[in-house]
């Protein structure tokens, strides 16, 4: 089971926190305008998600053991994985030629849909570690909390801060990121799931250059690459790939604590010891004599590396 929360980013840390603190404080001080919104928040939520389940139910094609049994079996997979008592309800739609996939969360029912156009860029090319990380990033968004009503509404006046909201968002988006490449369980393939959302081609998604994308960073203007963020939701996918690179570069070093080193270490000497002994009693069958020992004389069990009457070693 994968703790989820070990793989918030860092920023999303600091603007939750932050967040946090400026809506309680906000929410705090207007108490009893704050239980009516609260109220009408509820309301609202239960409305919109029952006009939505009028829309989907009618208008996409819900995954399950019936439709689309592979994708389902993914979902349920990762869904236990991230410990979700309750797994959301899958649909497939029309994208209208945009890959896409999305996270929604109502009062009553939790969805993730799909376009066409997504799931025909990985199962065309049989890339399920792609379809992995897609799923698995949306599936991170139910299991960190990103788009619980109650959580959004707590911070909703720090959200409304110019900058602070967005910055929020894509610092949310760099965690989901880190939870479906875990998911994926292969990390070029959670990159290269994010090269085909960019590029939007089957026949091209395959020839795509990750490293190649990623240099293309080095060619936005600072001031206006600075400006663009500012108001963005989502990270640049180059940021995002790049963000993903440095993650995976960072949980290869953090392996190599100092424990895990003793272990090779021991390791290497036990496979060093067994490849003496092997040669050992190679050299004793080749000669074709019972081994005795240097040092007093005593025959000695082939095998042994010691001897048995005195110590000392063969």
């Amino acid at each position: 089971m994968i703790n989820v929360s070990a793989l918030r980013h860092e920023k999303e840390r600091v603007y939750l926190a932050i967040c946090m603190i400026v809506g309680g404080l906000v929410w705090l001080a207007l108490i009893w305008v704050a239980w009516a919104l609260l109220i009408l928040v509820a309301l609202v939520s239960w409305g919109v998600g029952q006009y939505f389940k009028a829309f989907i139910y009618g208008n996409a094609v819900r995954v399950s053991q019936e439709q689309f049994r592979e994708i389902d079996q993914i979902v349920k997979e990762l869904a236990r994985e991230l410990n979700l008592f309750r797994v959301p309800d899958v649909f497939v739609l029309s994208g209208q030629g945009a890959p896409n996939a999305l996270a929604i969360r109502f009062l009553t029912g939790r969805y993730i849909l799909l376009s066409g156009e997504v799931v025909d860029l990985s199962l065309k090319r049989d890339a399920y570690a792609e379809l992995r990380m897609i799923i698995g990033h949306e599936l991170a968004h139910h299991a960190l909390g990103h788009i619980s009503i109650w959580r959004n509404f707590l911070l909703l006046p720090a959200r409304i801060i110019p900058f602070l909201g967005a910055a929020y968002s894509r610092a949310c988006e760099l965690s989901a990121d880190r939870v479906g490449m875990v998911l994926a369980r292969d990390c070029k393939a959670a990159r290269r799931a994010l090269l085909a959302l960019t590029v939007g081609s089957e026949a091209l998604a395959a020839k795509l250059d990750p490293q190649a994308f990623i240099e293309q960073e080095k060619y936005v203007p600072p001031i206006m690459g600075f400006i663009y963020e500012l108001f963005a939701s989502h990270p640049r996918m180059t940021v995002r790939i790049i963000q993903l690179k440095k993650y995976e570069e960072q949980s290869l070093l953090l392996r190599r604590t100092p424990a895990a080193t003793l272990l090779e270490e021991a390791a290497r000497e036990s496979e060093r010891s067994v490849q003496e002994a092997v040669e050992y009693i190679r050299e004793i069958a080749v000669a074709g004599q019972t081994p005795c020992c240097s040092s007093c004389g005593q025959q000695v069990l082939l095998g042994n590396r010691f001897c048995p009457n005195c110590g000392q070693k063969l």
